[in-house]
């Protein structure tokens, strides 16, 4: 064999040797791989570009119950849920452009049912750049799955509970001062989204109060110190909401740390307590109006009963005066001061009134009345009773509706409220303006008056009588209508405790506002007459001189039944006298045949002047009673309205009354 045959031959044998070497290291180091594939817990496969199975690893097959060799050659996409499949096929595709890579978790049939698998799929291309091959490797997340979808449904669960509270929630970031979380309570109190930016939750802690770009050291206390490690609270925040609305908030605040104690937010919750505070204002002013009524109806009951007491004394002091004038000669020297002692008790009398128009119960002579021309009227008188450096100003409307007044008592709260407006401007210069007009009020208007009680909604003719005096403290203006009461160096009498009186006795309303330094406004409200024309009393009729016939008085007051006796014996009748009611019942049981009419006192004992009045019905259902008292004669005479009262006598009264009473309980009827 020539040599160099010889030597090619060597060399072919050495190249097959070196060939079957690199071919069983190469088996050998697949064996390796495939050795360590196979002992993977993770899901490795190898699909063709068909999808079919070129290789599956035993934990593949543990999976899915299935030999290698029923796998091999089978398509993977039965293998898929069939919700899944549509997205799986399309993720294939995708295989076949950069980064040839993909992820995707998809349920598959298993030996244990449904299993959700996480697969990274990477592709292999062949020399045209096509896709090949493709090897998967995934792993069972299932459990992970199910936990994923437990917390899901317990942060919805969180979220629902969260802003279905009735109380605002936030919670601010410790590093951004930004909102991690707001609930919908918090949202809709403040008006505000969880977005930042300007007028957001989350600007930076922020004044919530409009028109304000700076933060509101009360707004943001809670949220700060929550940052520093402190929990504190506020009982009442004001927040204007960004639409206007005000509301309360009564505001917490806490720190939330993490597992190493550090700070990383502040939480935040408020309650919305705007109605609670409401209803405790409004509680409060009920409080204080229920205390002031009380307070007033107390005194009321006492003033009225000093009143009644008083009048039973000067009922004695002016007859007496009365009778002595008549009797005295008129060249007399006592007579003077017999008449000082009638114009002094008359002043007490008048006192009296006041007392009994302080406790709602003066006597009026009521008509429809034109506030404004009374006020036109009283012009001069008004003007002289002011200080010389004070203005008088009147605004009184034309065309307004009447009201039923007592003239004289309207002109009496007037000159009492001029009086007290210039006291208040004193020395220096002022403005006094008397307005008069109507005002249509609602319930919840008068139900912040003075007099609320059952005021009915409707037209009102309003006077007000405004100064530019001193003002008044709010401590002052509680106490404006007690009797009595001043804060001048020498009080005045009853003064606004009778225009308080008085208002309330004409079914009205009354209103003051006031402020220290800045004058005083007194606001008088009497119901209108609406569609109603003026109509003036008529003239009462001339008292009658004498008369005839006797009269049965029953007094307690031995004084007083002599004086009676006197004064009804000056007008000519014949006199009986009873000391109490009892004695004057079985007067009138034996004698009544010669009795024309009783005069009873309203209280005396054994049986008041009621209880005889209902006996001596009894007996003789026709009889004339006038009944006596220190009380007036409206209140008596609606106490007896209907039950056939001759007469009401209101103490002290005078002789021409009494003769003027009798003649009209004894005149015949026509």
């Amino acid at each position: 064999m020539p040599a160099d045959v010889q030597q090619l031959l060597l060399q072919a044998e050495a190249r097959e040797r070196a060939l079957r070497d690199e071919l069983a290291a190469t088996r050998a180091s697949l064996a390796h791989y495939r050795s360590l594939i196979d002992l993977q817990s993770d899901l490795v496969v190898k699909v063709d570009a068909e999808g079919r199975f070129i290789y599956v690893s035993p934990s593949y097959c543990t999976l899915f119950g299935r030999s290698q060799d029923s796998l091999i050659g089978q398509r993977f996409l039965p293998l898929v849920h069939e919700d899944d499949r549509e997205p799986t096929a399309k993720a294939m595709e995708a295989l076949a452009a950069p980064p040839y890579a993909c992820r995707i978790e998809q349920r598959a049939m298993t030996l244990h049912g449904w299993r959700w698998l996480a697969w990274s799929d990477t592709a292999i291309l062949d020399g045209d750049g096509r896709v090949s091959e493709i090897i998967g490797v995934g792993r069972d997340i299932t459990e992970q799955k199910a936990l994923q979808l437990k917390l899901r449904e317990q942060i919805h669960l969180f979220d629902s509970v969260l802003d279905n509270l009735p109380i605002g929630v936030f919670m601010l970031d410790a590093d951004t001062l930004k909102p991690l979380l707001a609930n919908r309570t918090a949202r809709l109190l403040l008006g505000r989204g969880i977005e930042t930016g300007p007028g957001s939750l989350g600007e930076r802690y922020g004044s919530y109060r409009a028109g304000t770009d700076q933060p509101y050291p009360d707004a943001e206390t809670p949220i700060v110190r929550g940052l520093h490690g402190e929990s504190s609270h506020i009982d009442d925040l004001e927040v204007v909401r960004p639409d206007g609305m005000r509301c309360r908030l009564e505001v917490h605040g806490c720190p939330v740390r993490d597992s190493t104690g550090r700070i990383w937010a502040s939480l935040v919750g408020f309650f919305d307590i705007t109605e609670r505070k409401l209803a405790e204002r409004s509680a409060l002013r009920l409080e204080q109006q229920i205390q002031q009524a009380q307070k007033l109806e107390s005194l009321g009951v006492l003033a009225g009963g000093i009143a009644h007491d008083f009048n039973n004394i000067l009922m004695a002091i002016l007859g007496h005066a009365e009778l002595g004038l008549r009797k005295i000669s008129p060249i007399s020297p006592g007579r003077e001061n017999i008449q000082g002692i009638e114009t002094a008790a008359r002043r007490a009398a008048e006192l009296c009134r006041q007392m009994l128009a302080y406790a709602g119960k003066a006597s009026f002579a009521s008509e429809s009345l034109d506030v404004g021309n009374l006020i036109d009227e009283m012009a001069h008188l008004l003007k002289t009773s002011i200080s010389k450096k004070a203005i008088l100003n009147l605004h009184c409307e034309r065309g307004l509706p009447p009201i039923q007044a007592d003239p004289s008592q309207i002109r009496q709260i007037l000159l009492n409220l001029i009086i007290n407006a210039s006291d208040a401007i004193g020395e220096r210069s002022g403005v006094i303006s008397i307005t008069v007009g109507a005002t249509r009020c609602d319930a919840d208007y008068l139900s912040r008056t003075e007099l609320a009680g059952d005021l009915k909604p409707g037209m009102y003719v309003h006077l007000e009588v405004s100064d530019t005096g001193c003002g008044m403290s709010p401590e002052t203006k509680t106490r404006i209508f007690e009797p009595f009461f001043t804060t001048k160096f020498a009080g005045r009498g009853l003064g606004l405790a009778a225009v308080l009186g008085i208002v309330k006795a004409h079914h009205g309303a009354l209103k003051v506002y006031s402020e220290l330094g800045k004058g005083t406004t007194f606001k008088l409200l009497f119901p209108a007459i609406e569609g109603a024309a003026l109509v003036k009393p008529a003239d009462a009729p001339r008292p009658a001189v004498r008369g005839t016939g006797t009269i049965l008085l029953a007094d307690d007051e031995e004084s007083l039944r002599a004086l009676g006796a006197e004064m009804l014996e000056s007008l000519g009748y014949s006199v009986i006298m009873a000391e109490n009611g009892r004695e004057a019942v079985a007067i009138f049981r034996e004698r009544r045949a010669w009795i024309d009419l009783v005069i009873l006192d309203l209280t005396m004992p054994h049986l008041d002047g009621t209880e005889a009045f209902r006996e001596l019905r009894s007996i003789d259902p026709q009889v004339k009673v006038v009944l006596a008292s220190g009380y007036t004669q409206e209140d008596v005479a609606a106490r007896f309205a209907g039950k056939g009262l001759s007469g009401v006598l209101q103490k002290p009264f005078s002789i021409d009354l009494l003769a003027q009473t009798l003649d009209r309980a004894l005149r015949p009827q026509t």
